[in-house]
């Protein structure tokens, strides 16, 4: 049965009754209109982000054949969120979302448009390339918290588990998409051909066309963003909404007051305070153990590099379908309980991997096989980080006041970008000198560490 919801400003859309759409699902937040725009959005924009940067390494590699110059590019779309993912978070709770979310994306719709232009200009322009990938992930750092705060004002409490897992789904899809499909199949089959200006002729290359369909997905982003209602991202802004449109030293002054007053409140509530951590503990791990993947598979099991799928295809695999599980897992067994048995599943799933590897070599067995088992172990830790990491999310959310949700996403940002650059530096380090095994099992004792650290934090048992 279908009963219509009316609202002045709001489009009239129809609503299926409770029982036959039942809250807390994926088809439920999905036929809430203006949150299918904003998951369509983020869907495009992290897609067409993530091609970006396969791009920009790609170009940077074949120009200049430089690990050093690809690293410096890596860095440029990653450096920005540190010193400014807290500012980005003060001025985001101060101003509309709706408004700084089709701002964002038309910003960095020009911008990757301007690297179509310097590229046409220059096939091998890196620099304006690098100057360009700082603004977007400049820009980026506003986009990301704006998006964050606007879940809980499009869907009900009974729907964040299902809202937060979808975008987490549709996060792992984008990068597959961004990586993988746009940005791998157009720079590999586009061929270089020419535009004919009257007695000029500009060659056009892949990089020109990945660009160039990004900008395009951007500007696609943009309009979906327009198409929200206003009403549908209506909050009470703050008094000091004026102060944010002059860099003075009042506003510094207040985005130093506010981010204490955001600590403070975070400090206070220990349930946030943990929650935080164990996203950014989660975050960093994912990127420790992609770090890893490629020295184990060429390193410890002595075969090609282009093995390495076998390894984050299974764990995507894994994530997705963590995603689509978690609604039905938190409900049938609480939160702190996913939690928990995502937290010890991970370690164990980790640990297993040099333990199974050493009795594998033991029994005889041919090295070459050992990938299919690390193959059914990383689809088993995916799903198991996904325990540990919606729920946290979920807890932020619901912990966060509406006021600050920006702040408190962005520090969350600052400290996982902030915590893992000295993380991968160490981790790399201790893998050349003691093997990337015994990182593994590092990795393994913290992550049990962390869980008993949290126990006794919250007083809760350690095991389920």
């Amino acid at each position: 049965m279908k009963v219509e919801r009316r609202d002045d400003d709001v489009l009239v859309t129809p609503v299926l009754l409770p029982e036959h759409d039942p809250e807390g699902s994926f088809r439920s937040v999905l036929k809430n209109r203006s949150f299918l725009l904003l998951w369509l959005a983020q869907l495009l924009s992290q897609v067409g982000f993530n091609a970006a940067n396969y791009g920009i390494i790609a170009l940077v590699t074949a120009v200049t054949h430089s690990t050093e110059l690809v690293g410096l590019a890596i860095v440029s779309f990653t450096l920005p969120a540190v010193p400014f993912c807290l500012l980005a978070g003060v001025y985001v709770d101060y101003l509309n979302k709706r408004m700084v979310l089709w701002v964002s994306n038309a910003l960095r719709a020009v911008a990757t448009g301007l690297m179509v232009f310097a590229l046409l200009v220059n096939s091998h322009a890196i620099w304006p390339i690098y100057l360009l990938a700082f603004f977007i992930s400049l820009v980026t750092q506003f986009f990301t918290p704006a998006e964050a705060s606007a879940i809980p004002l499009l869907v009900g409490r009974r729907d964040l588990v299902s809202a937060i897992s979808l975008f987490n789904i549709t996060l792992t899809l984008a990068q597959a998409l961004g990586f993988l499909v746009l940005g791998g199949l157009i720079t590999a089959l586009v061929p270089t051909f020419q535009i004919s200006l009257g007695f000029t002729h500009i060659p056009v290359v892949s990089f020109d066309v990945l660009f160039a369909v990004v900008a395009i997905l951007y500007i696609i982003c943009t309009l979906l963003i327009l198409a929200i209602p206003r009403r549908a991202l209506h909050q009470e802004l703050s008094r000091k909404v004026g102060l944010v449109t002059v860099f003075g030293k009042e506003t510094w002054e207040m985005i130093r007051l506010d981010l204490l007053e955001s600590w403070s409140y975070i400090r206070k509530d220990r349930q946030l305070l943990l929650a935080l951590l164990r996203v950014s503990f989660i975050s960093v791990l994912l990127l420790v153990v992609g770090e890893l993947a490629g020295p184990f598979v060429v390193n410890v099991l002595n075969q090609p590099v282009g093995f390495l799928p076998l390894i984050f295809a299974p764990a995507g695999v894994g994530l997705v379908l963590g995603g689509v599980l978690m609604p039905l897992l938190t409900r049938r067994f609480g939160t702190n309980r996913v939690i928990a048995i995502g937290s010890l599943s991970t370690a164990a799933g980790l640990l297993l991997i040099p333990v199974g590897r050493f009795v594998w070599i033991h029994v005889g067995l041919a090295p070459a096989g050992f990938l299919f088992v690390i193959a059914a172990l990383m689809f088993f830790v995916g799903i198991a980080l996904d325990m540990v990491n919606i729920p946290a999310q979920t807890i932020m959310q619901e912990h966060a006041p509406e006021e600050e949700r920006g702040r408190i996403f962005s520090f969350q940002a600052m400290l996982y970008n902030a915590g893992s650059i000295p993380v991968l530096l160490f981790a790399g380090a201790i893998a050349d000198i003691l093997g990337v095994e015994t990182v593994i099992i590092l990795l393994a004792s913290t992550v049990l560490g962390f869980r008993l650290w949290a126990a006794r934090y919250t007083h809760s048992p350690i095991v389920p």
